[in-house]
């Protein structure tokens, strides 16, 4: 029943993401909407649960974008990791918490694309644009990040209930 939950997620933001947020002006230069789902199963999910869906997330990203087969897999791969490892020495329902694993989640996946641009096209300049659009991004993930990740936690235990609304919030590991 879960693995239903996470493909209906994936379908809807992958909607989103393909379609939806190209015909808006001011939502171009949105981040990539499937760091908040890696997030939040590094946060909520267990490693057998959530091993599965990032990697089918990762070879689905790996496939709609052009770029370096493995690139999307392994920034969602290294950013579950590190997720699970900050859990340890954080508090993960602190909502600051929150705001900056989604707005950092960005950044590492920027950095790891401005770096395998600069590996696999060393003749190439970097388009002056990153910068901008990297800023843009890390933006959007403070101000939309937390929201989105309390909506598919909410969405989740809604959809483990039953659709009961009053089924308590599972606890995060720790």
């Amino acid at each position: 029943m879960k693995y239903l939950f996470y493909t209906f997620t994936y379908l809807v933001l992958i909607l989103i993401q393909t379609t939806i947020i190209h015909h808006f002006r001011v939502l171009s230069g949105f981040y990539d909407l499937f760091i908040v789902i890696v997030i939040y199963l590094g946060l909520y999910r267990n490693l057998r649960e959530s091993i599965p869906v990032i990697l089918f997330l990762g070879i689905t990203m790996d496939n709609l974008y052009n770029g370096p087969f493995g690139l999307y897999m392994t920034v969602y791969l290294w950013l579950y990791a590190a997720i699970r490892w900050s859990s340890v020495y954080f508090h993960v329902r602190n909502k600051l918490f929150l705001v900056f694993a989604v707005a950092s989640g960005v950044l590492f996946e920027n950095l790891v694309f401005i770096v395998s641009f600069v590996v696999f096209n060393p003749d190439s300049q970097l388009p002056g644009n990153i910068p901008e659009n990297a800023l843009g991004q890390i933006l959007w993930a403070f101000l939309t990040g937390p929201f989105f990740l309390v909506l598919i936690n909410r969405a989740d235990n809604t959809w483990s209930g039953g659709f009961n609304p009053h089924v308590s919030e599972q606890s995060g590991h720790v």
